[in-house]
């Protein structure tokens, strides 16, 4: 059993760092640092680089917040001035959208090689998660369904619920090593092919359907519902289903 934390902040000195957006910072400069250095290796341009990396992150930006702020009563138009609360909520299904989108019309504005591009983005982007995660796991604000695991988390009103920021956590960290591993093997034929980058987008969005159901699915932290599924599940039902048919199309061409 885990006892129940939160650890929001680090003081040092006067200086207050925010656990959650420290961490967040960390995922996207190493995966940064990662991405400049895969683009070395394949002789990219810095300039190109960094403007791939600005579009990942206004896109993230935007999207983890859109999504949730749309979500709310009265719709986004009604609630817009809330895009930058932290009242508002972020949602990772949201960013991820939101970046693939940005990173689109990036490529398209550079004239780059899209599947060589976002192939490119597929370490860098696990790793990001891997570390980000480990903000979730400190302010522990990801609330878990009931369950009797012996590593749950024992929650203040005394439930025992699923450490939801640590699976999270877990399963980006895996997605880096398999992906790491994989590319010096069999998977290294796919790279620049755009299959790389459609199998990491499958393997995400399965992966983040199932772990939703341990998540609370009612209360004031709950996330939102529509029908049997969240919106996040949706979310990655329609990722799912549009890499796999991009896959099984570029198969057969």
């Amino acid at each position: 059993m885990i006892p129940y934390f939160v650890l929001n902040q680090f003081n040092l000195g006067p200086i207050t760092l925010y656990a959650w957006g420290l961490f967040v910072g960390l995922g996207f400069s190493a995966g940064y640092l990662l991405l400049l250095y895969s683009a070395k290796q394949k002789n990219l341009a810095l300039e190109k680089v960094v403007g791939l990396a600005l579009a990942i992150f206004l896109g993230g930006a935007l999207g983890s917040k859109i999504l949730p702020v749309a979500l709310l009563p009265g719709g986004f138009f009604n609630n817009i001035n809330l895009l930058f609360s932290q009242h508002s909520g972020s949602m990772f299904m949201g960013g991820l959208l939101g970046a693939i989108l940005f990173v689109r019309g990036y490529i398209k504005l550079a004239r780059l090689n899209f599947w060589e591009m976002v192939d490119l983005l597929v370490l860098p982007t696990a790793l990001g998660i891997a570390i980000g995660r480990i903000g979730c796991i400190l302010i522990n604000d990801h609330q878990g369904a009931v369950t009797s695991l012996p590593w749950g988390i024992l929650w203040p009103d005394g439930v025992l619920r699923h450490p939801v920021g640590v699976y999270e956590f877990l399963v980006g960290l895996a997605l880096f090593g398999i992906f790491w591993w994989g590319k010096k093997g069999l998977l290294d034929r796919l790279e620049n092919s755009g299959f790389l980058f459609l199998l990491f987008l499958m393997s995400c969005s399965v992966i983040r359907f199932l772990l939703d159901f341990t998540r609370e699915s009612q209360g004031l932290l709950a996330d939102p519902c529509w029908g049997i599924f969240s919106i996040s599940q949706w979310v990655a039902v329609i990722i799912f289903v549009t890499s796999s048919a991009l896959f099984i199309y570029k198969k057969k061409c």
